[in-house]
């Protein structure tokens, strides 16, 4: 009797951890996360692809960042899709290895005279928005001088610049253009909002799971053989040309996971 229940609870166990559902969590980061079932981004496609290849179901939520970082941290959720690197962060989080890259700029409005030349100092006259928990730079996040101020996304940041109630915007390039162009609530202004050079910093992007999680470990050895795995099969690379990346962004994504070049 005891060795048939010990078997049966051994049984129940494999079947728990081999049909186990991973719950992951980011805020909308088109192009790469865009929280529409059609075209879910392409990081969202090569990530459940990568956990169903180790026999993993995943499902991500979609929410504000801040909220998507708490949720980790209370093991809500196992990983948080898209993060870029902080020193602060990497105290609570295990980095992947990087899935790309991004660039993170000044926005301005076209007509604005804004004088700006790649020195933290130049900005001490400007107000300036970004989004709550958004990694920007190191230097940047902290600067103590700056008026900083701090909205629940990109989206909101950019509408107070068009209204005039920030002088700029800090956040990512790819996702400000992709949210200008298609979000609603941007698109019924008529002002043209325009990127400063130089860049603030370009980031990679990571998918990140808390130290404290007891299974944070395993679900990052997990990705990544399965982000392997998707690559040699040729699995990624129909995923990325569905998104027509482009070969510098291919290869930002295949060189952390093989020695090789890229297919």
């Amino acid at each position: 009797m005891i060795t048939r229940l010990t078997c049966l609870c051994c049984l129940l166990v494999c079947f728990t951890l081999n049909s186990q559902t991973w719950r992951l969590v980011t805020e909308p980061f088109p192009p790469f996360l865009i929280d529409n079932s059609e075209k879910p981004g392409w990081v969202h496609e090569v990530v459940i692809a990568a956990l169903k290849s180790q026999n993993k179901k995943a499902v991500i939520e979609y929410t504000q960042w801040a909220r998507a970082l708490k949720l980790a941290k209370r093991h809500k959720h196992i990983a948080v899709l898209g993060a870029f690197y902080s020193e602060e962060r990497a105290k609570v989080f295990y980095y992947s290895k990087p899935l790309g890259f991004a660039n993170v700029v000044l926005f301005k409005r076209q007509d604005a005279v804004i004088r700006y030349d790649g020195s933290l100092e130049s900005l001490l006259p400007y107000t300036i928005s970004k989004g709550e928990d958004y990694v920007s730079s190191e230097e940047f996040t902290n600067n103590t001088t700056l008026g900083i101020t701090t909205t629940r996304d990109l989206v909101e940041s950019l509408y107070l610049l068009q209204q005039e109630r920030v002088d700029l915007v800090a956040g990512t390039q790819e996702v400000a253009e992709y949210w200008l162009a298609h979000n609603s609530k941007l698109q019924n202004s008529d002002v043209v909002v325009t990127a400063l050079n130089p860049n603030l910093a370009t980031h990679q992007l990571y998918i990140i799971s808390a130290k404290s999680h007891p299974q944070s470990i395993e679900f990052q050895n997990e990705l990544e053989k399965g982000l392997v795995e998707i690559i040699n099969n040729g699995q990624a690379e129909i995923i990325l040309n569905r998104y027509q990346l482009s070969d510098k962004e291919k290869q930002a994504f295949y060189s952390p996971f093989l020695r090789t070049e890229m297919p």
